[in-house]
């Protein structure tokens, strides 16, 4: 990749990956629009890795204190950092039996631009109806079994590109009464196992198929940038769920899915 398809390329993952607009989607419609060669999975994996540092960097704290109830370990049911991680896990499992188990072998018909725009469309119009909840009042502590595993298989059709995995966390959330930054964090902290998961599965295959020094500096360059661009997409939607609503990506959304669907039928 040049210099500038590498800039690109991790400004698009960094700010769309914790963003309820889909960083798949966006991706997908790059590598078509640029007629980009195939990127390949190390840049992938560098861009994903660079959004997990940037979110673990951002709740750094909370993490800490995670840590720390695990490490001095006293009573788990009454711990809201452990249970915090039990939520995640059963937000997360869900989302990785369909992905290994089904939707491994159904890539070519998931990427298609009228599925990527018809779930960007409907997507955001659940966001636009939950988010006008006025009983929100929920934090992420407040989580049962069943409303992780409810969020978790909500989650699923983040597997379609264009549903956006921030955006069905933060939509299953609202649903649940979660306030706007809570439904956001919320969706900061799951993820965490699923990018961690995927860079896991992914490490092997990157340390046995780097091929030239150049593709190091890139993959470096890539982890970099999109740590920089995710860090800083990160404090602005807190930092705009403080005052302000999700319409914005909602309207973003629907734009984008009404262009797609004109532009491949005109």
């Amino acid at each position: 990749m040049e210099l500038w398809e590498i800039i690109l390329y991790s400004f698009t993952q960094g700010v769309t990956e914790f963003l309820p607009i889909s960083s798949s989607a966006h991706l997908f419609i790059l590598e078509h629009l640029l007629n980009w060669s195939v990127s390949g999975r190390s840049m992938a994996i560098a861009a994903h890795l660079g959004s997990l540092l940037a979110v673990c960097i951002y709740l750094k704290k909370d993490l800490l204190k995670i840590f720390c109830s695990f490490y001095y370990l006293k009573n788990f049911k009454k711990d809201n950092n452990i249970l915090l991680v039990r939520n995640l896990f059963l937000i997360t499992f869900p989302i990785l039996v369909v992905g290994l188990l089904i939707f491994k072998n159904l890539d070519k018909e998931l990427l298609s631009f009228n599925l990527i725009a018809i779930a960007s469309i409907i997507g955001a119009g659940l966001l636009y109806i939950v988010d006008n909840n006025k009983t929100e009042k929920r934090n992420i502590y407040s989580l049962s079994v069943l409303d992780s595993l409810f969020i978790g298989l909500f989650q699923i059709f983040a597997l379609i590109p264009g549903a956006s995995r921030a955006g069905t966390i933060i939509t299953a959330a609202r649903i649940l009464k979660l306030t706007r930054i809570e439904s956001a964090k919320l969706g900061l902290y799951s993820g965490l196992p699923t990018i961690l998961g995927a860079v896991i599965l992914e490490a092997l295959w990157l340390i046995n198929n780097i091929s030239n020094n150049q593709e190091i500096m890139s993959i470096i360059l890539i982890l970099l940038l999109s740590f920089f661009f995710a860090y800083l997409s990160i404090i602005f939607l807190i930092k705009w769920l403080k005052n302000y609503t999700f319409l914005p990506f909602v309207i973003y959304r629907i734009s984008i899915g009404i262009i797609i669907l004109f532009l491949i039928n005109i």
